[in-house]
């Protein structure tokens, strides 16, 4: 019995000792106050909710647990990592974490557009077209049409191409394809005519056959080479400026946590980042880290691909074809700093293969090697090497280049004399220069051949400078060192671009004991609607040839002309092209004529006549009398900014935005539509049933299924452009007022006083 007492009221003790208090903390983490936070309190200290700490961001938790009431408690004083420190007077627990219990975080350092790769677009095709006139005083008068065909449908493409000239009476099909993309994986599947990629000493196999590819360009905002990336450790809510090269491209606010830093992309060469942090207490901290950028190379764990099966094209035929053909294309980045790759190719009669690879070596450019076999049926076999380096840092930049062959690489052709290929040469240069100084360019060059007369020395220097900003003078002088003896060339050429796209061109060329001159004013041809020309005199050995071209960009095609006029000691003849260029466009249930059409296109829809439209900020002419314009100059893949002359929209027109962001898709085309509408404002005084005014009231009605308001002032008056003409009921808390709206022509249609009724008594 006194055993069993014992044990009672040691177990009474115990239930005391771990009694639980409900209590609010003020809980301050890394010197951010965050709130009241529930916990709870014994003997052994403060318990704060787990819910609370994650929700000050502290996501790896470790320490003393407990449950209670179905709720997970974690002692403020054991955490794992974390400092705290408990203030019972004013019951606050502070905890300073490392910036890794705040988990990884992610800020990009490019911009991104919501649109990633274009949405499939509705049936669409143009036929686009060139006829040409052409005199040749040694063969008289001649013409040329050349049309194109091209339909698109969802991510379908259908395109040929053709020719006919009138001096051969022969009509040519040049190609035929029948694209199917899928964007959202950059794959692309091509059915006809093929002229696969090839990368360096590769050979040009073109065929008819199918082909699979991998193209990164359907995701503008893709970034295939790798990209600047650094990792920054943040315990204290701070502010980051990010810095290219001295100038800053990006700033964000950051709450503690560890912070990658990247997608940064920029052109190729060495560029100096900076990330600078700064805390609320006036903490600094600079991470400085030189990057070297490449698009020569591919980001870790990313392929690209070309592979091809089919019949060969044969040279300088356009409709026939022999025999099996292949071409296979693939790289795949390794690391960061490692691209590899291997390519082939053949037909009946060749074949070659190969291994490529680029090397990032680490601050200090980039190295490029490949190795390629041939086989030949009947030709002897052969190898060739490569090798590319390249460096650039600021106003620097150095580059080496060189190749060897073996006779028997290339494939050789009966028709074409016969050339000694030399077996190896090499190029180094390097060029320095800034805006001020101008820029420097050196360069040197061996070649070795079994042939003697391609055995040489080639030395070239060259300097450009602008003075002013619309002038340019470049020159360069080059020596040649042969068996023969030595050559010296070199040229002088001025640039002037001044007002309204006007430029002139004056150069001097020295060759062979011989000097040349040139000359040309021209003003080039605007995007939109406009006209340019060009006139130039250029010396040659036997005479003068004087050159005149006029070009003029109309609504519905484009029209140009050019005429050559030689004059020399043997006398002198002429010769002259007239062009007229154009397309025909159906898409949105519309067709219409515009200028030669090389990709994609968009159809303009404002629903007004005369309104100014830009492509890309350049002015394209103004939308037809049923408010269309049609744009033919619209690039593939490519974001496009469509937008509207404000000046020309009515004042009493409405509009939903004067500028759209369109993503084309594969030579397809796609509508823009802008919503003008015509304001309806309405204006008014409402009474109440003694005369007097309505004063801060608001009164609603439903109007074509949505909620319509309206609010008057201290005098009654109101205002809205949310009605047309008709009769509506509006309705306020104690009041309805029947408001009737006829057609006029005004921009705001004022009506007379309107009573407001107490509700029951109409």
């Amino acid at each position: 019995m006194q055993t069993l007492v014992r044990w009672l009221l040691l177990l009474c003790c115990s239930t005391s000792a771990h009694a639980l208090e409900q209590v609010l903390l003020n809980l301050v983490v890394n010197g951010v106050a965050q709130g009241d936070v529930e916990a709870i309190y014994d003997q052994e200290g403060y318990w704060i909710a787990e819910q609370s700490l994650k929700g000050a961001g502290i996501n790896t938790l470790h320490g003393e647990l407990i449950s209670h009431d179905q709720t997970r408690y974690y002692r403020a004083d054991t955490l794992g990592g974390i400092q705290s420190r408990i203030d019972t007077s004013t019951l606050t627990v502070y905890l300073d974490a490392p910036a890794s219990e705040f988990g990884d975080k992610t800020v990009s350092l490019r911009q991104t557009h919501t649109e990633l790769y274009p949405a499939a677009a509705p049936f669409s095709g143009y036929l686009s077209y060139r006829l040409s006139a052409l005199y040749q005083q040694q063969g008289g008068l001649a013409y040329q049409i050349s049309p194109t065909l091209n339909l698109n449908a969802a991510h379908f493409n259908f395109r040929s191409e053709h020719d006919y000239q009138s001096e051969n009476q022969q009509w040519r099909r040049l190609n035929t394809t029948l694209d199917y993309d899928q964007p959202e994986l950059m794959l692309r599947a091509t059915l006809g005519d093929l002229s696969p990629r090839q990368a360096a000493l590769g050979f040009n196999q073109t065929m008819a056959g199918i082909g699979i590819s991998r193209v990164f360009s359907m995701q503008p905002d893709f970034e295939s080479a790798p990209s600047f990336n650094s990792q920054a450790a943040i315990t204290q809510p701070s502010t980051a400026e990010v810095y290219l090269n001295g100038q800053k491209i990006k700033t964000v606010n950051l709450q503690p946590g560890m912070y990658q830093f990247g997608d940064l992309q920029y052109f190729s060469g060495l560029q100096n980042v900076d990330i600078v942090i700064k805390d609320q207490y006036g903490g600094v901290q600079n991470i400085a880290i030189p990057y070297y950028f490449d698009d020569s190379l591919l980001k870790a764990g990313l392929s690209e691909f070309n592979y091809n099966l089919g019949l060969a094209r044969q040279n300088g035929s356009f409709d026939h074809y022999e025999g099996l053909a292949y071409a296979a294309f693939h790289r795949f980045g390794l690391s960061d700093w490692l691209t590899v790759g291997a390519q082939a190719s053949g037909n009946p009669d060749d074949r070659s293969y190969g291994v490529f690879g680029n090397v990032k070596l680490g601050q200090y450019g980039v190295l490029g090697l490949v190795a390629s076999w041939a086989e030949h049926d009947t030709q002897q076999n052969g190898h060739a090497q490569k090798f590319q380096y390249r460096y650039s840092n600021g106003d620097f930049s150095l580059y080496a280049n060189g190749q060897r062959q073996s006779a028997g690489y290339w494939r050789t052709h009966s028709e074409l004399t016969p050339l000694t290929p030399a077996d190896w040469s090499v190029n180094v240069g390097a060029s320095w220069g800034n805006q001020r100084l101008g820029h420097i360019n050196l360069e040197y060059g061996r070649q070795s051949s079994d042939d003697p007369l391609q055995n040489l020395h080639r030395y070239t220097l060259g300097y450009s400078i602008s003075p002013w900003r619309n002038v340019s003078v470049s020159s360069q002088i080059r020596k040649v060192d042969h068996q023969l003896g030595s050559d010296w060339s070199g040229y002088l050429n001025l640039s002037w671009y001044f007002g309204s796209g006007h430029n002139l061109y004056s150069g001097a060329q020295y060759q062979n004991e011989h000097m040349r001159y040139a000359s040309t004013l021209n003003k080039s041809a605007p995007s939109g609607e406009g006209w340019g020309y060009s006139l130039s005199a250029q010396q040659q050995d036997n005479g003068t040839d004087y050159l005149g071209w006029l070009e003029s960009n109309l609504r519905y095609g484009q029209a140009s002309f050019n005429v050559m006029h030689t004059a020399g000691a043997q006398g002198s003849n002429t010769n002259w092209r007239a062009n007229w260029q154009g397309a025909i466009a159906s898409g949105q249930g519309r067709w219409g004529a515009t200028r030669y059409i090389h990709d994609s296109f968009a159809w303009v829809d404002t629903g007004l006549p005369n309104i100014g439209v830009t492509h890309n900020s350049s002015a394209m002419g103004n939308t037809d009398a049923d408010g269309y314009l049609l744009l033919p100059d619209i690039a593939s893949f490519n974001y496009q900014q469509i937008g509207l002359n404000q000046n020309d929209i009515p004042i009493e027109y409405s509009v939903n935005y004067l500028q759209y962001e369109i993503l084309s898709g594969n030579r397809d085309g796609r509508a823009v539509m802008f919503r003008l509408q015509k304001l309806n404002a309405v204006s008014g005084q409402l009474l109440d049933e003694l005369g007097e005014p309505l004063r801060n009231v608001v009164l609603s009605s439903q109007v074509n299924g949505k909620t319509v308001t309206i609010s008057t002032s201290l005098d009654g008056c109101f205002y809205t452009e949310e009605l047309t003409p008709g009769e509506y009921l509006f309705e306020a808390k104690d009041c309805t007022a029947r408001i009737s709206i006829t057609p006029q022509n005004e921009v705001v249609t004022e009506l007379g006083p309107i009573h407001c009724l107490r509700k029951g008594a109409q």
